[in-house]
């Protein structure tokens, strides 16, 4: 049976803010109690917290290439490079032709996540061995080896909303030698297999330690094209493609009602691609945290907590008291638990920057994930922290999360209080955005965690 104190009960139950209400006026998830007994409040549970940074997320098949670098003063850098292959599209129309220029060329999916004023620099390398899945799977630390000498590079100021292509232009020898291949109609060109044997892939990476924006880029076309031809004319330019290596050409002589014609080799949508996501933390507040078991008390961190997707960080809260409430009595029963979550003013440019939810999972003592935290009377809805604003007299910005199951589970077990709350961003938006939110601590004044829980009592 879980031990306590009964000076500890009579300061939650007597001295620090409890109040009672109607039972008709209360309604917690699926939880109603059908007469008129009072619900006491009591918001005065202590709560600790956390940051505890995960090794690394699988981030193949993402949805989204992200490339580019943010910087927050919490966590420090982010960088973000993108793995994939490239195909052939297509059949050859024309072999009599002059070679103009080869361009990768890229679209903006809307995505960003930090400053789009500051200017980085992109680069495209030619992968020296073939990607391998190990398990199925590839991780935002996956690496294969690359010619460091790229094909080409663009100095860029993103503009994510534009609907502008990003072109970028690769070696003139390199194209060179695919328009000779194209002209000879070799194999290695017109096989899917062959191509990639010859050419294994690329990565496109961003500048490092940059504090500008992660920008995300499309991976599928936006609409269906003939693709009976690779030889394509800007008609298709409207197009918002998945990510091209574009060889021009022109005919000699050249029509004068043609212009930009070229072949394609495009974005292998269902082979292998991954988001590379790395991080330097120096001089940021999580500095060393890696020599601590990846964890780190906020008192340590300005009081401040953080959940980060690309490099995956979670908040973590433990109530270590929460058997002090078995004290309430024989005749109470737990009705409901409401845990607010607030984001620091000053850290975030609007509140449209915020996701609109986060996961909640439990976590044992060595903070590995052992569910998501469900909704009350259900094993299936889960409970999220869902981002509100509360226009009163100034606006109170907040992430609600319904934890009564979970406290439900933890008075059950009649054990000493085993298991955490970790808040974070579910596996698919860590894999393919590079955000964060900047919590209050346990000890952050008014931006600390607020639990209310809510007994019914007679």
């Amino acid at each position: 049976m879980k031990t306590f104190q009964i000076l500890s009960l009579l300061l939650i139950l007597v001295t620090v803010s409890c109040s009672t209400s109607s039972i008709e006026e209360f309604v917690v998830g699926d939880n109603f109690i059908n007469d008129q007994t009072g619900i006491v409040k009591i918001d005065t549970l202590t709560i600790k917290s956390s940051v505890v940074k995960f090794d690394s997320i699988a981030s193949n098949s993402s949805g989204r290439f992200l490339v580019g670098g943010n910087y927050n003063s919490f966590s420090g850098y982010k960088n973000a490079n993108s793995f994939l292959t490239m195909t052939f599209d297509g059949t050859i129309d024309n072999t009599k032709f002059v070679f103009d220029s080869l361009c990768l060329v890229l679209n903006y999916d809307k995505y960003y996540s930090g400053d789009t004023t500051v200017t980085q620099t992109l680069s495209v390398h030619q992968l020296q061995e073939k990607m391998k899945l190990d398990n199925s799977y590839l991780y935002s630390t996956s690496n294969f080896n690359y010619d460091t000498t790229p094909l080409g590079s663009i100095n860029l100021k993103p503009r994510p909303k534009s609907g502008k292509e990003v072109s970028i232009r690769l070696s003139d020898k390199f194209g060179l030698r695919l328009a000779q291949m194209i002209k000879n109609k070799t194999d290695t060109i017109t096989s899917s297999d062959l191509f990639l044997n010859f050419f294994k892939g690329i990565v496109i990476k961003s500048q490092t330690n940059v504090k500008g924006a992660v920008m995300g880029y499309r991976i599928s076309d936006s609409s269906s094209t003939d693709n009976s031809s690779t030889s394509t004319t800007a008609a298709a330019k409207n197009i918002k493609t998945r990510p091209q290596f574009r060889l021009y050409y022109h005919l000699f002589p050249n029509p004068t009602e043609l212009k930009d014609l070229y072949y394609k080799f495009s974005f292998v949508t269902d082979g292998i691609y991954f988001n590379q996501i790395s991080g330097d933390q120096s001089n940021s507040l999580m500095e060393g945290i890696e020599d601590t078991n990846n964890e780190r008390d906020t008192k340590l961190t300005n009081n401040y907590s953080i959940v980060q997707s690309g490099i995956r960080t979670f908040t973590k809260l433990k109530i270590p008291y929460i058997d002090n409430l078995l004290l309430i009595g024989k005749n109470s029963a737990l009705v409901g638990a409401q845990l607010r979550l607030f984001p620091i003013e000053g850290t975030y440019n609007k509140t449209s920057d915020l996701p609109d939810s986060l996961c909640v999972y439990s976590s044992d003592r060595r903070n590995n994930l052992i569910s998501q935290v469900t909704l009350p009377s259900s094993s299936t809805n889960y409970s999220y922290a869902r981002l509100t604003i509360q226009k009163d007299v100034e606006e109170t910005v907040y992430y609600q999360i319904d934890i009564t199951s979970f406290l439900e589970s933890e008075l059950a077990t009649q054990l000493e209080t085993n298991l955490s709350l970790m808040i974070g961003y579910g596996p698919t938006p860590s894999k393919k955005t590079a955000g964060q939110v900047i919590l209050g601590g346990a000890n952050s004044g008014k931006f600390r965690p607020a639990l209310n829980v809510y007994y019914y009592h007679n």
